[in-house]
């Protein structure tokens, strides 16, 4: 067992982990009861809700003293006991009260007793965290309140970090901040177009033109190959969405249909008649 003090980044992570797992367990559930009859599990969520995390707590807190979260980055609470253990599982049914309250929607003093209450946890867990940030230790309001410590539950060694590290990781940041405000500016249509017509050995394929086009519910866009919103045409026996017809002509004046290579500047973008 190691005296090295925990990190707070290693705290919160903990915390990060055990709320991706409820998520993924309650979107799990959802799945599998989507073909049930509409309305039928929502008058029951908040009881789902409740067993899943009380069984992650009694699978991992009330048998290993450490969440799921906690044991995945091999911390630990210290000074976990039979009567800390319970009173922790009841400090996590709060949210499931008040949910159910509002559900029985019962009377307007109990709804303000409810909310003053649910206040005031907001203000305690507003300055637990602030104490947190500053000392470091009880990043939970209900760590705090039963006294709960964490350790590290397996020998390790201490997590250094250099400046060469944190330059790398500035300077990885910044790029993918480059590139995710540079990415949607590049027209891939044009470039694609300009390399095709360089390419020697490329044959151009054979397009209709047709006087007029019909769309069924079968057409799809030749641009997004989603269901034409709002179908027009550019001369072609191809159908497209609005949006991508005439936001790729307003980037490329010279764009051609991505299917036949087909484009006529007398015809940019029309309507297509629909077939129900």
């Amino acid at each position: 067992m190691s005296n090295d003090k925990l990190l707070r980044v290693t705290q919160m992570n903990a915390i990060f982990l055990d709320n991706e797992i409820y998520k993924a367990l309650m979107r799990i559930l959802h799945e599998t009861s989507r073909f049930l009859p509409p309305g039928y599990i929502a008058p029951i969520e908040p009881e789902l809700g409740l067993i899943v995390r009380l069984a992650l707590l009694k699978n991992s807190v009330c048998r290993n003293e450490s969440t799921f979260g906690q044991q995945l980055l091999s911390i630990k609470y210290s000074n976990m006991s039979n009567f800390k253990k319970i009173l922790y599982l009841f400090g996590n049914c709060f949210d499931y009260v008040k949910h159910r309250l509002e559900f029985w929607k019962p009377s307007h003093k109990v709804n303000t007793f409810m909310f003053k209450i649910h206040m005031v946890l907001v203000l305690l867990n507003f300055i637990n965290m602030s104490i947190f940030l500053r000392r470091g230790v009880k990043p939970l309001l209900i760590e705090r309140c039963l006294g709960l410590n964490q350790e590290y539950s397996t020998k390790t060694a201490p997590r250094h970090f250099e400046a060469k590290y944190l330059s790398r990781e500035l300077l990885w940041n910044g790029f993918i901040d480059v590139l995710i405000h540079i990415i949607p500016l590049i027209n891939y249509h044009k470039i694609k177009r300009t390399m095709r017509h360089f390419n020697p050995f490329h044959k151009k394929p054979t397009y209709v033109v047709l006087n007029s086009r019909t769309m069924t519910m079968h057409s799809k866009c030749a641009h997004c190959g989603e269901n034409p919103i709002l179908p027009h045409h550019m001369g072609c026996a191809h159908v497209f969405c609005y949006v991508c017809l005439k936001g790729n002509q307003t980037a490329d004046s010279k764009y051609e249909c991505p299917i036949c290579e087909h484009r006529n500047p007398n015809v940019l973008c029309d309507k297509v008649s629909v077939i129900s």
